[in-house]
Parts: C-alpha cells; sequence; structure tokens
C-alpha cells in the first residue's frame, strides 16, 4: 500500500499524544534517585500492544531499564534514530506548584506536568510516530529507530550505553525543548577543583601579615573573574558564548581559627574545539601568576562532557529545515543550546550527525508549573515525522 508523506504526517493524533503525555507524566520518573522502571514498562508494553518490535534494555542499570524499538526497513537507506529521555527533576516545593506536579492539568492552550516539556511530551511523540508508521505498513528503505533512555539528567551513561552495545544509527534527532529551533551543537563543560593549603592558627594569634588562605582565595576567585569575562567575549556560530564560575566552596574548621584549607569547584563550559587540556593550562597560568610563597595550590580535573557540533551541512539538517518551513510554517532558525544533552553521546561517541530539536521553552523546565504548549508538540511531531521519512527514503518520490 503506497501511502503520501503528507498523509502519514496528517494522520498523526493529536488526542494519542496528549493522552500519551497525560499517561507518562503521571508515571513520576525524578532523578536523582532514578525511577524509570515503570516508564520504561508502560513504553515497552504500550508499543507491543500496537505491534511494534520492541526490546527492553538491562543496561548499565538493571533496576532501570531503556527501552529500544524499531521500525525496519528494507536495508537500502539510512537507520533515523529518534531519542528521548525518561528521567526528570524532582518536583522540588510542592507549594510552588499551582497544579499537582505528577499530574497534566489543561490549562487554555498549555500541559502543565513534571516532564510535559522536558520530556514527557517528546517520548510521547516518539511513541506517536512508531504506532502511525506500524499501522501504515508502509516499507521504506531506512529503518527508525526509538530510543526511551535513562540517567540523563544526572549524566548518565543511558544513550551512551546503548551506543556502546551496537544501537546506532546513521542520523539521530534527540527531542530536547528548542522552541522548535534547530541545534546542532553542544556547549561542553569540565569541573576542576582547585586546593589551598596553609598555616591554620588561633585568630588571636596570628601576626597582622600572616599568610591567610582565605585573602589568597579571594586573590584567585578576582582573577578567576576576570578570566570570565575575557573568554566570554569569544563567540561560535551554533554556541552560547564560553563562561568560568566558582560552585561550591568548602573551608575552615573553626569560628575562631584561620583557614588551613579551601577547595572550590570550577565549572568551566566549553565552546566546540576547546579541550580539558587546553583550560587546564590556562587555569593553571592563573594560579602560577598568583602564586603565594606560604601558601600550596592543586588544580584537579574532575570530570567533563563534550562539546560538540553537528555540520550545517549535513543531510539531517537539511531534512529539517524543509519539514520546518513545508510543514511547520515557519523559518527555519538555527540555535545554540545553552544546556547539555545526549547529543554529545551520538557526536562525539559515535560519530553520528545529530541534533536537538522540540517543542517547548527551555527556560521553564525544572521550574515549578513546568508546562508545554499543545500547538507547539503537534508542530514537532510533525515535522519530526516529516524529517524521519524524508530520510529513510532518500531521493524518493513519495512526497
Amino acid at each position: 500500500m503506497i501511502v503520501t508523506k503528507q498523509a502519514l504526517v496528517q494522520s498523526l493524533s493529536e488526542d494519542l499524544i496528549l493522552e500519551l503525555t497525560s499517561r507518562l507524566v503521571a508515571i513520576p520518573t525524578p532523578n536523582p534517585p532514578g525511577q524509570e522502571k515503570a516508564c520504561a514498562d508502560f513504553i515497552a508494553d504500550t508499543l507491543q500492544g500496537w505491534g511494534v518490535e520492541v526490546e527492553r534494555v538491562f543496561e548499565p542499570d538493571r533496576e532501570r531499564p531503556q527501552v529500544v524499538a524499531w521500525q525496519r526497513g528494507s536495508g537500502a537507506g539510512p537507520t533515523v534514530i529518534i531519542n528521548a529521555h525518561m528521567d526528570t527533576v524532582g518536583e522540588g516545593r510542592r507549594d510552588d506548584w499551582r497544579f499537582p506536579p505528577f499530574q497534566v492539568t489543561r490549562q487554555g492552550s498549555r500541559l502543565y506536568g513534571r516532564g510535559a516539556c522536558d520530556m514527557k511530551g517528546s517520548l510521547a511523540i516518539n511513541m506517536a510516530i512508531m504506532k502511525t508508521l506500524q499501522e501504515a505498513k508502509t516499507a521504506f528503505p531506512g529503518t527508525l529507530m526509538f530510543q526511551a533512555v535513562m540517567g540523563e539528567e544526572m549524566d548518565e551513561p543511558g544513550t551512551r550505553t546503548l551506543l556502546q552495545q551496537g544501537y546506532t544509527g546513521d542520523y539521530a534527532i534527540v527531542l530536547e525543548p528548542t522552541d522548535l529551533r534547530i541545534g546542532p551543537a553542544s556547549r561542553g563543560v569540565c569541573w576542576y577543583k582547585i586546593t589551598l593549603t596553609g598555616p591554620a592558627v588561633h585568630c588571636g594569634l596570628a601576626a597582622p601579615d600572616a599568610p591567610d588562605v582565605m585573602a589568597h582565595f579571594a586573590t584567585i576567585a578576582t582573577a578567576l573573574a576576570e578570566y570570565h569575562q575575557r573568554i566570554a567575549r569569544q563567540t561560535h556560530p551554533l554556541s552560547p558564548n564560553p563562561s568560568c564560575r566558582i560552585t561550591d566552596v568548602q573551608a575552615g574548621e573553626a569560628h575562631n581559627s584561620t583557614v588551613g584549607r579551601c577547595e572550590f569547584i570550577i565549572d568551566r563550559r566549553m565552546l566546540p574545539g576547546e579541550t580539558p587540556e587546553q583550560i587546564a593550562a590556562e587555569l593553571q597560568e592563573i594560579l602560577v601568576r598568583h602564586s603565594h610563597p606560604e601558601i600550596e595550590t592543586h588544580l584537579a580535573f574532575i570530570e567533563w562532557n563534550e562539546p560538540v557540533e553537528t555540520s550545517l551541512d549535513s543531510p539531517l539538517i537539511d531534512a529539517l529545515k524543509h519539514n520546518i518551513k513545508t510543514i511547520g510554517g515557519r523559518t527555519p532558525e538555527i540555535w545554540g543550546p545553552p544546556y547539555g544533552s545526549d547529543v554529545r553521546n551520538f557526536i562525539y561517541d559515535a560519530g553520528i550527525p545529530s541534533v536537538n530539536f522540540g517543542a517547548g521553552d527551555y527556560r521553564v523546565c525544572h521550574q515549578p508549573n513546568e508546562f508545554v504548549e499543545v500547538d507547539d508538540l503537534m508542530t514537532c511531531a510533525r515535522i519530526v515525522l516529516g524529517t524521519v521519512i524524508d530520510l529513510l527514503q532518500p531521493n524518493s518520490a513519495l512526497g
């Protein structure tokens, strides 16, 4: 049976997407601690009930399974991945919510609830796309893979584990909220701990010119603030500016003694092309320039997330632009998301061209009264399905 692309896109059911969003929001998946199992079971069981090929993946945590589903093609085309994470942040203070956080409440054009935007609505879109293609029984050259993953909010290796185990493809769309803009890059981040160690004495016995760890900390903090201002002037066409901020300070043992040890954490946001080694050298240069002969300084690398970008001439971006214009009725916009996402795993770990693209305003994520616009959900669903169809059958006349 031959079904046109337009017919498939128009057959996406708004009622189904809203129902799925409501059902998914009603399954709490706060991370920490990570409670995705009930959500994974709902997704897998629902897809199987529709006749979709489904697999539960029990790595990296057997108690928090992931779900992979397929619409298999003939093998003559690429594999396209649509990806969304099942975990959310916690609800925070209940008194800050106008509506129950784990229940979708519709007010006008908005759906309120924890995860409605980030990203239970995106899971619903992906499930509806799988159902639509399953029912159409249209054979494509390429294969569509849907990944419902664990642990994204706490930077856990959900998507990375799937890729390492062979659940890979040629293109990937991560349906993080971008307000229907194309996010082909992800700013990276690396974290360092700086430790200052010096003499600690009773404040009543300290000489006026005695070494003071906290005074030295203030000197370094000022230098790091100047460094932040300097690097923030750097620009990148696909990413927000870099930054450097002190995010945690631990110091002191008694209220009447000078500080003998101060530890603080540096959060350094990175542009594509920057490396932890380069940044470590920059930080070390600051510490050496402001060294104190009686205070020991130590810089230690903690962890990093890779800065990545997908080339703007990728067929993935071309297809998204085309469908944003023809289906979404809007001018395509390239945007630099300020947040990290599993896009970095596709690009850095697997070399798969990938973008963030989804419904919703990222600024309402992780906040009380999180919401997504119904029209944005539906527009996103149609654009993503149209893009998937175009990529699954390159150079096809179906349209």
